[in-house]
């Protein structure tokens, strides 16, 4: 019986090593999900928290990572190590190559991003694929509209043949279908603006209080050494391009977009009183979606905030659109360099930065060349502490664009 007893100790204690070496080697542990001092008052109001008193870390599922609950298909599909040979996370199936996007431009929304995915596509290195297909945080979960690449969204759907977008598939045959002969060398992107504010369990799901892990946690659960890249615009500027954008066929006075302002302000601070936590109010349903201004997705702290804790400061690289209009060299060779790619010669980087800038709607937009100073003064006002936050965290004061 004493012989018996040391035989089952030791066979248990090799398959826990076994298993523990197994998840550290497919997933990060799950992380503490502590979202700033529970004392840190939010702008609007100055009492309202910036999460929840009662927010707790969720327990995951009886699989115990963050990948068997929120994206089983994922764990169950993507292999535990890519190619070494190739740059961007691949691997063979019967069928062929399958591969992950190297990069992800995460957003934000208004901010340059088409133009400066237009000129990063432009290297050698970088396979040129169409910049959003919306999977991780739309498509995933059911979503079939087609608010960007109609053409090549349906021409997806046909080739994976199961009616939506909502399988790893789709996803992987969106790449597979551009890329043609990739090198090893060569890298694909993401370019999907909606992976900045995504949550973990889709638009379609979210009813709890907050959301206990986001669309950041996942992708950090399948590719923790994925590059990261964010674009952020002074705010006032952007929710002016947002209004004009989601209003372009239509003519717009500086009169109706202040009214548009003081109303969903109104709209955010009345969910920040319900909600009792912004960050609630800025991953909620009610307050996130496409048919009019949403003046939190100017609050960029609240977002870049989960990036960074995922994969941590160093590995999320942040541009600002002002930066990259005065400067373009030097943003596109510090970005080139951030994603490890080799370096331009000048004539390259020259060629590629005299292209037309892309997705620019000046000429339209002279309408609004005037802000009213009443909307100005709001827009500030509810702008400048979440600023102040963004500074903080990203350690540099020029992310306060003055406000």
């Amino acid at each position: 019986k004493y012989l018996l007893a040391i035989a089952v100790a030791a066979v248990i204690i090799t398959l826990g090593v076994l298993n523990a070496d197994w998840n550290s080697d497919r997933v990060q542990p799950e992380r503490k999900h502590e979202r700033g001092p529970v004392g840190n008052s939010i702008p609007t109001n100055g009492t309202t928290k910036f999460r929840s008193d009662n927010i707790k870390s969720l327990p995951l599922s009886k699989e115990g990572t963050i990948l068997q609950k929120y994206a089983l298909e994922i764990s169950q599909r993507v292999p535990k190590k890519f190619l070494p040979s190739y740059r961007s996370p691949c691997w063979q199936e019967t069928d062929g190559l399958k591969c992950l996007p190297y990069f992800y431009q995460i957003g934000s929304y208004k901010s340059g991003t088409s133009d400066i995915w237009d000129k990063l596509v432009q290297h050698p290195d970088v396979v040129p694929v169409l910049k959003e297909p919306h999977w991780w945080a739309w498509r995933r979960f059911g979503y079939k509209e087609l608010p960007c690449h109609h053409e090549m969204v349906l021409k997806i759907r046909d080739l994976t043949g199961k009616g939506d977008d909502s399988s790893l598939d789709w996803y992987l045959n969106w790449f597979r279908h551009q890329t043609g002969n990739m090198s090893p060398n060569q890298v694909i992107g993401d370019g999907s603006i909606t992976a900045l504010w995504g949550i973990a369990d889709g638009i379609a799901n979210y009813t709890d209080p907050e959301p206990s892990h986001v669309l950041a946690d996942v992708i950090h659960a399948v590719q923790p050494g994925a590059k990261v890249y964010a674009i952020l615009r002074n705010p006032l500027d952007r929710a002016l391009s947002e209004y004009f954008y989601s209003h372009k066929r239509e003519t717009k006075t500086p009169e109706e977009f202040h009214e548009e302002v003081v109303k969903s302000l109104k709209e955010t601070k009345d969910c920040l009183r319900t909600k009792k936590s912004a960050r609630a109010c800025a991953f909620s349903l009610q307050i996130g979606n496409w048919t009019k201004f949403v003046p939190l997705h100017g609050a960029y702290y609240l977002y870049l905030k989960e990036w960074v804790e995922a994969y941590g400061r160093d590995n999320v690289h942040v541009i600002k659109t002002e930066d990259w209009i005065d400067e373009p060299k030097e943003v596109l060779t510090n970005l080139i360099s951030f994603l490890k790619l080799d370096p331009l010669p000048e004539t390259k980087l020259a060629s590629i930065l005299m292209r037309k800038v892309r997705n620019s709607r000046k000429q339209r937009k002279s309408q609004f060349k005037i802000m009213l100073n009443s909307t100005r003064h709001l827009l500030e006002e509810f702008y400048r502490p979440w600023n102040g936050e963004l500074v903080k965290l990203l350690g540099h004061s020029s992310f306060s664009w003055g406000i």
